[in-house]
C-alpha cells in the first residue's frame, strides 16, 4: 500500500473536512498510511486514524500551512500527494507559494488534485494547467465537464449518521433525548412541535447567498406564523458577513430566526444532534449561487427532508427529484474570475409557500429525495475509487492508465 500526503480540511467542521475524514480513514483501513496537512485544523481533539498535521505552527495565520509543505513532502515522503481544494487555490499552492522558491510540490509526482467546481465561465489556464501537471478527480458531472479526460469520483453519504426519524429508526441527542418523530425532534431542541421549520446549514460566505435565503422567507413568515427558521452557520464572521444585522431589518421576525448555540469550539456539532436537527427540519432552503458537491443538501435529502435550490452547477445531481430546482436570476462574476448564479427571490419565495401548504408534497419529495441519495452515493464506493488510483499512480503507470478505471 501507498504513503500518501493529503492536502485539504481536516479536524475541522467543514464540508471539505468530512471528505477528508471520510475518505481518509477508510484508506487507512484498506492499508494506506495517510498523513494530513489539515487546513483549518485548530489542534481541537478529533479522533481519527489520519495523521493530522497543524498547518500553523511556523506561521500562526497559515490556515493552509503553506509555511509547512516542504517540510512535510521531506517528513511523509509520500508515494501520492491528494490535493483537495479549489483549483485557483491548488494552482496558488503549485506555483505562487512563497515558502516553496523552488517548486519543489510542483515537481513532486505523482499528484491528484479533488476539484469542485462551482460556476462557469472559468478561466481556462486552470484546466490546462491542473489537467497537465495533476492528476483530476472531479466530484460532479457537472464538474468533470470542465475538465476533460478527468475522473469523476461522488462525495459518499454516511446513512448511519443521517437517515429520516421514525418509531423504529429513532435518532438521539449526544445528551440522550431520544426522539421518534419530527415533531420530537423540534421539542429536543426547545421549539414548539406545532411549527413549520425552514432549515439550512451552510458556511456563511458570500458564494452561499445567506441574505437571499432570508429574503426569500421574510414574506411567508409575515403571512404564517407558525413559520421559524434555523440558519445554522455563524451569524457573524471575520470577513464582515453579519447576519443578526441583516435580520435586525425586520425586527418583529427577528425571534422567529436561531442560529446556532453550540459553537463552543471549532470542532461544531456532533453529528447526533446534526441528524436530529435535520429531522426537526419541513423543508431545507439554499440560495447558494453554485455547489461543487453540496453535502449539506444531500444530508438533509437522506433524513426525508425537501429540498428547494437553485437549478444550477452540481445542485440538480444531488437533488435528483428529492426536491424543486428554481432558475437562476442572472449571472454575477466573482473576483476569482468565473461566473455564478444569482437566485430568484420571488420564485424561492412561491415554491416555499407551495411546500409549506402541502404536507403530501413534502412527503412525496422527502420519500424521492431519500432514495436518490441512498441510492447514489457511498463513502465506500469513494474510497474504494481513491484507493484504485492511488495504487496506480504509486505503481509508477502513466495517468492515461486511470482512464480505464470505472467513473
Amino acid at each position: 500500500m501507498a504513503k500518501v500526503l493529503w492536502m485539504g480540511d481536516a479536524g475541522c467542521t467543514t464540508g471539505f473536512g468530512r471528505v477528508t475524514h471520510s475518505i481518509g480513514e477508510r484508506l487507512v483501513a484498506m492499508g494506506h498510511d495517510v498523513s494530513v496537512l489539515a487546513y483549518n485544523y485548530r489542534g481541537d481533539y478529533w479522533p481519527t486514524t489520519l495523521k493530522l498535521y497543524r498547518p500553523t505552527t511556523v506561521k500562526a495565520d497559515d490556515v493552509w500551512g503553506k509555511t509547512r509543505v516542504v517540510e512535510l513532502l521531506a517528513t511523509v515522503e509520500p508515494d501520492v500527494v491528494v490535493m483537495l481544494h479549489d483549483a485557483n487555490l491548488l494552482i496558488n499552492f503549485l506555483i505562487e507559494n512563497s515558502y516553496d522558491p523552488d517548486k519543489v510540490l510542483l515537481r513532486y509526482r505523482p499528484i491528484m488534485t479533488y476539484v469542485p467546481v462551482d460556476g462557469i465561465n472559468r478561466p481556462q489556464g486552470w484546466a490546462d494547467f491542473l489537467g497537465k501537471f495533476t492528476n483530476v478527480v472531479a466530484m460532479t458531472k457537472f464538474g468533470q465537464a470542465a475538465f476533460p479526460g478527468s475522473q469523476l469520483v461522488y462525495h459518499g453519504l454516511d446513512s448511519h449518521h443521517f437517515w429520516p426519524v421514525s418509531p423504529e429508526h429513532p435518532v438521539t441527542t449526544s445528551t440522550g433525548i431520544i426522539c421518534t418523530t419530527k415533531a420530537e425532534c423540534k421539542a429536543a431542541f426547545g421549539r414548539d412541535p406545532d411549527t413549520f421549520l425552514i432549515l439550512r446549514i451552510d458556511k456563511n460566505s458570500g458564494r452561499k447567498d445567506w441574505p437571499a435565503t432570508i429574503k426569500a422567507i421574510w414574506p411567508l413568515m409575515k403571512k404564517y406564523p407558525d413559520i421559524q427558521v434555523h440558519l445554522h452557520t455563524e451569524a457573524r464572521n471575520d470577513s464582515g458577513l453579519l447576519l443578526d444585522a441583516m435580520l435586525s431589518r425586520e425586527p418583529e421576525l427577528h425571534p422567529r430566526f436561531s442560529t446556532p448555540d453550540l459553537f463552543n469550539s471549532f470542532v461544531g456539532w456532533d453529528q447526533q444532534d446534526l441528524n436530529v436537527l435535520y429531522n426537526s427540519a419541513d423543508l431545507f432552503v439554499s440560495t447558494s449561487r453554485g455547489e461543487g458537491f453540496g453535502l449539506t443538501i444531500e444530508e438533509a435529502l437522506a433524513c426525508g427532508v425537501p429540498v428547494i435550490a437553485q437549478n444550477v452547477s452540481a445542485i440538480p445531481e444531488v437533488v435528483g427529484d428529492g426536491g424543486i430546482l428554481i432558475e437562476p436570476q442572472r449571472l454575477i462574476t466573482v473576483p476569482s474570475g468565473q461566473d455564478l448564479w444569482l437566485a430568484d427571490i420571488e420564485a424561492f419565495t412561491d415554491a416555499i409557500e407551495t411546500v409549506y401548504l402541502d404536507q403530501g408534497l413534502r412527503e412525496q419529495l422527502g420519500k424521492a429525495g431519500y432514495e436518490h441519495v441512498t441510492r447514489s452515493f457511498s463513502w465506500d464506493v469513494a474510497a474504494q475509487k481513491f484507493d484504485y488510483y492511488i495504487n496506480t499512480l504509486a505503481a509508477g503507470d502513466e495517468v492515461e492508465r486511470l482512464a480505464g478505471a470505472s467513473a
